[in-house]
């Protein structure tokens, strides 16, 4: 008879704790983080490759862990780690050590249909739009994904005092952009 799997188990266990189990050799483990970060990634994915080499470079991420697992230790943070896997795969797909981050051609993922939260992610993205792409990938990891500045700083591979420095320079440039930017930025970060 094939293994039983609790539910309720697998939704109380940390990401950090599934991450141990699939280090010692818990399959079912490795198949909850991907599905749990599947389209998180997917949607960081979009804002600089096409659909289909997002789920190329998806796919070989996970392959990756799966093959070096054995040479991969115990992690702090499994979705900045995820993301910093996923990153590095990106770059090798595209040869290149610059991303042209474009958070516009991809969807902010809303949680809402309601009207008004969609003009207001319209605006969002019109402001977000006129930032450079180191900027807008900021922005993204910081106000969509929840990464605090260290975490950020650890994913891109870039001092903390630059992360705070484009940060702030970033939401200077929307301040003289858009009258009302953090009220419209607040409104999708709430929703």
């Amino acid at each position: 008879m094939g293994d039983v799997i609790n539910f309720n188990e697998e939704i109380n266990t940390t990401n950090e704790e599934l991450w141990i189990k699939f280090l010692e050799g818990d399959m079912k483990a490795f198949h909850s983080i991907y599905n749990s970060h599947y389209k998180m990634l997917y949607n960081f994915g979009l804002k600089f490759l096409k659909p289909a080499k997002v789920e190329d470079c998806i796919h070989d991420t996970f392959l990756n862990i799966l093959n070096y697992k054995t040479t991969i230790s115990e992690v702090k943070n499994v979705k900045a780690y995820l993301f910093k896997s996923f990153r590095n795969q990106a770059f090798k797909l595209i040869n290149s050590n610059k991303l042209d981050f474009n958070l516009v051609e991809g969807n902010i993922p809303s949680r809402d249909d309601d009207y008004d939260n969609e003009k207001s992610i319209i605006v969002l993205k019109q402001l977000i739009e006129k930032l450079s792409p180191r900027e807008r990938e900021i922005i993204y990891l910081k106000y969509f994904q929840g990464f605090n500045n260290i975490e950020i700083s650890e994913l891109l591979g870039i001092k903390y005092q630059t992360v705070r420095n484009i940060l702030s320079g970033a939401i200077k440039k929307m301040r003289v952009l858009g009258d009302d930017f953090m009220h419209v930025l607040f409104i999708y970060v709430e929703s």
